[in-house]
């Protein structure tokens, strides 16, 4: 499906790097700005913020490989991933890039940003579990209802025994559940992330993130770099909120800006456009040190 004829994103462009095609909507001029979506989400996510942006950056989402596409890297490490951006950006000749990453998209803007921070100007991590960073007291029985995924989705086979057939029913749970604004994402755009999702091979691709949850933390444990580049870190207050903040923290020489938004859940960018906006904005635009906001 063409994103572009159900949203107010660019029409798709394919890039194939490393022999995978890439997938990604590209559009304005000045800074660049990549974005980073997450599970069960494709680049859809940012419709409601991408047209604004482009008023005054030059921005790039991309879909990341094995996320609703049938693209996926032979491992789905964040490692592995982060090393396909890179030759992305290679043959784009892109620097000075400001990466924005939420959800799984955050776990590979950080893997990116450990090993690649010469090519970046800031990050962004919105609402995220990051593998090796997230407090270990988080994988809790008294924390199951944000948490459990990581060991359903973390299992072979019967994930997509289960869900196959109910992809619809199983995403509306998340997007029902992990957000506060209810009207935010609609039946429709459920639809639209369910397609992308439909089958054993698509939920299979979305599901090897997880699978590599394990991997994906001992190379960010094993890394000793600390980032110096500008950090905001954001998170929904019925969410990650400022535990976003305090993650990033671990990795990073300076303070970072650490900024949880009211009435907002999981999904930053469609829940509260307007303040994510605003947020890029001050934050790209801040040449001091990092705060919070």
């Amino acid at each position: 499906m063409d994103i572009s004829k159900i949203s107010q994103l660019p029409a798709a462009q394919t890039l194939l790097v490393n022999e995978i095609p890439v997938t990604f909507y590209e559009a304005g001029t000045g800074q660049t700005i990549v974005l980073l979506h997450g599970w069960p989400q494709t680049s859809y996510i940012w419709r409601k913020v991408f047209p604004e942006l482009t008023r005054d950056y030059h921005v790039l989402a991309i879909d990341l490989p094995g996320m609703g596409n049938t693209h996926q890297t032979a491992t789905a490490d964040t490692q592995t991933v982060a090393r396909l951006l890179r030759s992305f950006f290679d043959l784009r000749q892109l620097e000075q890039i400001n990466l924005v990453g939420h959800d799984i998209g955050a776990w590979v803007a950080v893997a990116f940003a450990l090993e690649y921070e010469d090519t970046l100007k800031s990050l962004t991590v919105m609402d995220a579990g990051i593998p090796g960073l997230m407090p270990a007291e988080l994988f809790s029985p008294a924390n199951a209802g944000k948490i459990w995924q990581f060991y359903f989705h973390g299992v072979h086979d019967i994930p997509e025994f289960l869900i196959q057939g109910k992809e619809k029913e199983y995403f509306t749970w998340y997007f029902t559940n992990k957000s506060a604004v209810k009207t935010a994402i609609t039946s429709d755009d459920i639809q639209f992330y369910s397609d992308a999702y439909t089958g054993r091979e698509l939920l299979s691709n979305g599901f090897a993130y997880y699978r590599a949850f394990s991997e994906s933390a001992s190379q960010n444990t094993r890394h000793q770099h600390q980032l110096k580049i500008p950090v905001l870190a954001i998170g929904g207050e019925q969410a990650q909120g400022l535990n976003m903040g305090t993650t990033m923290n671990k990795i990073c020489q300076n303070v970072v800006t650490a900024v949880s938004i009211p009435d907002c859940g999981h999904y930053v960018a469609e829940e509260q456009p307007d303040e994510f906006i605003r947020l890029m904005r001050e934050f790209l635009a801040s040449s001091g040190p990092n705060t919070v906001l």
